[in-house]
């Protein structure tokens, strides 16, 4: 740092002081309105693509795909008590404000024969004075027919669902308060049990978990990092001022989403307990440097001698601390380069928090000591006792058995290489939530009970009006939909239903009629009442929809259904095309660009990385010494994965790059500092334990305060956040123990040694 900035943070600290002030004021006022809240699948969407135009395409032509699917059990959805509850229930939902339509057993049509053909009327008439026959023949329709079993009653009879869809015009906030009205009906209506799934509830739910995580997360980080900064440094200045700078650093990136209007997403819960413990590590490592020197100095209770301790002490780790701010900074906008628009957004505001913090823990919190008394800011930099007994002890250790480290370092690589070709990628947004929550387990009930809370769609596109209404074409329609069927483990709808329910009418409700006739000028009869396929087929016959509903959730079973159903139609339809969209279709190709843009995440972070320390050492060879250490951590991390079969997705696709970042931080502090005292030192060994004593200890703690902060979201209740912080806790750990045992050993090369003074 240069002398001047110095001279003005040390010397005119009030200046400083006020200016973080004002910038906090104006940057927190963005937040006077709160953030909103947005867990939509649609932010782990490339949004530029032709797969998110043919999505938005056709929930124009068909309307919204996410669907609140409520299904209430009772002993028989047909008994009369149960049909009126679920009338009641029914008619409840939809007098309330933004429904915009609601299908179930009370109002589901059926085709009927008549004299004169064929009426639509209720499968299940008004129950006043209905007799028990007329109920019987509808079970017996209901439960042999598609368009109502698994759509709307499950095979058995005893699970009656209700089919919800929003306005589209609704406000985030507008379709939560509908989804939990919605909710508490249904919970009121009296049914032995309720299950509810669909991305609606998903949303309400994740939302609600958000809070929680929120409320939770940040106490318990603020409690664990201040009991960490207390041991270290036994001072209350060395607790308060650090988790200060900390809120301060949050205050500005919030405050700075709210100037721009971006939105708190699940992986934004991320934010606050990362960024307070890296801001930590910035003012932990800063706090020990101040306390190294006020161990020197004779008379630190003088003003000059107070301002010449924390001028030596900034002058000797700014820049560590900024070149391992960069390494971070690197680790997050490697993920910029995304085009997942929800990490993508993630990893920017977190490169500008660890900006934020850094550049406050090398002004702010200087200009804050300067301005207090010597008993205020008198720190323990704990040079003796058993902890720097055993740091000495690592460090002959790692210098004493080189080989041996590098034999078992061998080791572990080949493991870990073999492990990472059992790399599974799953991205399951549907089984975000942990297992036992209400979410996950109305999405397994049902799955069970009826056809899949999960529903994608298949769409035949032709570019001739009329070309999908031949009984041809639609043959092969029907022949497709069979296939998705038994693809997906669900059911599929088509226009095709219809057709066959329509005919059955026409010919006195035979079953050996529910078919599709072969007349052409037949099927067009049957077709000729547009508002019931609307849903299914253009008014024009150029877009024809196979709505897929799935009990499959996770990408790697999801993806394998939906690329042999789009293969089996271009098979089967070759003059048109074939494709799958919809939320689920469009987050397994997800899975895909996770999967490509991993290694170019990773890439990205580990050249930035290297560059950066190779400039900060003036050397290649010492910026590899650097880096490798903390490189093995990120490879065994892989390994891990994949000997585990935990899957690789949008949270546990973040560790490596974020961890590298993270780790770095280790070993810049470790080699400046032997870089320092090595010319003062008769041997390389001498200079590494004198290293391991004067930085082992913040590092230690530096880095236990990082794991810590990441373990907390093992509490989370969102699946996948819990394993990223885990799988991170774990990573950081072995990084540290890499950097205390790996990096000395490394240290005694001659490689090194050439290019280090």
């Amino acid at each position: 740092m240069k002398s001047t900035l110095l001279h003005l943070i040390i010397h005119r600290p009030w200046l400083v002081i006020i200016a973080v002030i004002l910038l906090t004021v104006f940057l927190g006022s963005g937040l006077r309105h709160g953030l909103e809240l947005n867990v939509s699948p649609l932010l782990f969407v490339e949004e530029h693509s032709r797969e998110r135009e043919d999505y938005d395409s056709i929930r124009k032509s068909f309307g919204d795909d996410l669907v609140l699917v409520v299904a209430v059990e009772s002993d028989d959805a047909f008994a009369p008590a149960n049909l009126a509850k679920l009338r009641t229930l029914h008619q409840q939902i939809e007098k309330l404000k933004g429904v915009a339509e609601i299908i179930s057993l009370s109002n589901a049509p059926f085709a009927r024969s008549n004299a004169e053909g064929a009426t639509l009327e209720k499968l299940v008439p008004d129950l006043q004075g209905i007799v028990p026959a007329r109920l019987a023949e509808a079970r017996q329709i209901a439960l042999n027919d598609k368009l109502f079993v698994g759509q709307i009653v499950s095979q058995d009879g005893k699970t009656a669902a209700l089919n919800i869809l929003f306005r589209p015009e609704l406000s985030t906030d507008e379709r939560y308060q509908l989804t939990s009205q919605i909710y508490d009906l249904a919970k009121q209506a009296g049914f032995n049990q309720a299950f509810f799934a669909g991305d609606p509830f998903s949303q309400w739910r994740g939302v609600e978990t958000l809070r929680r995580d929120l409320t939770l997360f940040l106490p318990l980080t603020l409690v664990l990092v201040a009991f960490l900064l207390w041991l270290c440094f036994r001072s209350l200045v060395a607790v308060v001022l650090p988790l200060l700078t900390v809120g301060i650093g949050l205050l500005w990136v919030f405050g700075l989403m709210g100037h721009i209007g971006a939105k708190f997403t699940i992986l934004s819960l991320m934010l606050p307990t990362v960024l307070l413990a890296i801001g930590c590590s910035y003012v932990i490592h800063v706090f020990n440097q101040i306390a190294l020197e006020q161990s020197r100095s004779k008379d630190a209770r003088e003003l000059n001698s107070r301002f010449r301790i924390l001028n030596q002490a900034l002058s000797f780790i700014s820049l560590p601390v900024i070149v391992s701010a960069l390494t971070i900074i690197a680790g997050f906008l490697s993920l910029a380069f995304t085009r997942i628009p929800g990490i993508k957004g993630t990893a920017i505001y977190a490169a500008l928090g660890a900006t934020f913090t850094m550049v406050l823990s090398l002004t702010f919190v200087p200009a804050v000591l300067a301005v207090m008394g010597e008993k205020a800011v008198r720190l323990n930099c704990g040079l003796g006792g058993q902890l720097i007994s055993g740091l000495e002890k690592t460090g002959r250790l790692a210098v004493s058995k080189e080989k041996l480290l590098y034999l078992v370092t061998g080791l572990m690589c080949l493991l870990s290489i073999v492990g990472i070709f059992r790399l599974i990628i799953d991205v399951d947004y549907y089984g975000f939530f942990k297992p036992g929550t209400e979410a996950a387990i109305g999405s397994v009930e049902i799955g069970k009970r009826l056809a899949g809370a999960i529903s994608f769609d298949v769409i035949v596109e032709a570019s001739k009006d009329g070309a999908l209404e031949t009984p041809q074409v639609l043959a092969r329609i029907e022949e497709l939909q069979s296939f998705a069927e038994s693809a997906s483990r669900g059911q599929a709808l088509s226009v095709v239903n219809f057709i066959k329910h329509g005919n059955r009418a026409f010919h006195n409700n035979d079953p050996k009629f529910y078919a599709l006739p072969t007349d052409e000028k037949i099927v067009r009869e049957l077709m000729s009442d547009r508002e019931q396929l609307r849903k299914f087929i253009t008014d024009d016959g150029k877009r024809a929809r196979l709505l897929v509903r799935s009990p499959l959730t996770g990408s790697a079973a999801m993806s394998k259904a939906v690329h042999s159903i789009e293969a089996k139609g271009r098979d089967l339809l070759p003059e048109f095309r074939v494709y799958a969209t919809g939320t689920v279709a469009l987050m397994n190709r997800t899975s895909d660009m996770i999967a490509r843009e991993q290694l170019q995440s990773v890439t990205i972070a580990l050249l930035t990385i290297y560059v950066v320390l190779s400039l900060l050492f003036k050397s290649w060879r010492v910026g590899i010494t650097a880096l490798v250490p903390n490189l093995l951590p990120v490879l065994f991390f892989f390994g891990y994965m994949g000997w585990s079969e935990t899957p690789l997705n949008m949270t546990t696709s973040l560790v490596a790059s974020v961890v590298l970042g993270l780790a770095v931080d280790n070993a810049v502090q470790f080699i400046v500092r032997f870089r320092s005292i090595q010319p003062h030192h008769a041997s390389v060994r001498d200079a590494i334990v004198e290293s391991m004593r004067l930085s082992g200890r913040p590092i230690i703690y530096a880095n236990i305060a990082i794991a810590a902060a990441f373990a907390v979201f093992s509490l989370s209740n969102f699946w996948p956040v819990a394993t990223f912080g885990i799988l991170s806790a774990i990573t950081i750990l072995g990084c540290l123990v890499e950097d205390l045992v790996l990096l000395p050993a490394r240290l005694t090369s001659p490689i090194f040694r050439a290019t280090s003074k």
